[in-house]
């Protein structure tokens, strides 16, 4: 079956750093404010790691002890009509996201949230998700990402997922052979920091994958989104 496809949608400093001093200066607002705008023109559906759910979507502290986990087993959880204009995805291998609501805030979107989980997250988890949240179960200790990308399509009908980080899902997914573009929004400032990671972290490995320019737009601010996509 189709899979979704993968675009990774990131805004970096000039050195390609994803963090840092230079995120929400005023000399970036218009590439700031582009990079948000134009993510669900790009896809529907907004992915993440689960660094970053927990950082901005789903900080909360679970009480997991008031979950019953009987029969509960490892199987995906989709309620049957469940439908949104927008998608939230969180890659969460071990369920460890805090959702307070059913949805992440962000963008101007109130986007429904999904899921995707492996047999490391705990029944007495599932049980809090299916108070809220759909899920998939992908893989025994590894997200099989192929295996979501298949799922949400199948389930949901996402066609494209916009993956926004952070830097180890990314990389994750390059290994994997899945990311079909590359959206970069280039903030107009040197990060200079070292210690900030870039787009992709592939653990030190390099992945012999080339990406082609397919579009590039320069920002009132001085700027640049590049668009590559994959050269098969």
């Amino acid at each position: 079956m189709e899979r979704a496809k993968v675009i990774v949608h990131m805004y970096e400093s000039i050195d390609g750093k994803i963090d840092g001093d230079w995120d929400g200066l005023p000399g970036d607002k218009d590439s700031g404010d582009y990079y948000d705008d134009i993510l669900f023109k790009i896809s529907n559906t907004n992915a993440n790691g689960s660094n970053t759910i927990v950082m901005y979507a789903a900080p909360g502290s679970l009480d997991l002890k008031k979950y019953d986990p009987a029969g509960i087993d490892y199987q995906d959880w989709v309620p049957v009509g469940i439908s949104s204009d927008t998608w939230d995805v969180s890659f969460d291998r071990r369920g460890r996201a805090g959702w307070e609501k059913n949805y992440f805030d962000y963008a101007g979107k109130q986007s429904r949230a999904i899921e995707v989980v492996t047999k490391l997250a705990s029944r007495r988890y599932l049980a809090f998700l299916r108070s809220m949240i759909p899920y998939l179960v992908c893989g025994d200790d590894q997200i099989d990402f192929a295996s979501a990308l298949v799922k949400l399509r199948q389930y949901f009908g996402i066609k494209k997922v916009a993956l926004g980080g952070g830097a180890l899902i990314n990389g994750a997914f390059l290994k994997a052979g899945l990311v079909d573009e590359i959206s970069l929004v280039m903030a107009p400032y040197i990060s200079g920091d070292t210690t900030k990671k870039g787009t992709f972290d592939t653990r030190q490995v390099f992945v012999n994958q080339r990406f082609k320019v397919v579009q590039t737009k320069l920002l009132g601010d001085g700027g640049i989104h590049l668009l590559f996509a994959k050269d098969d």
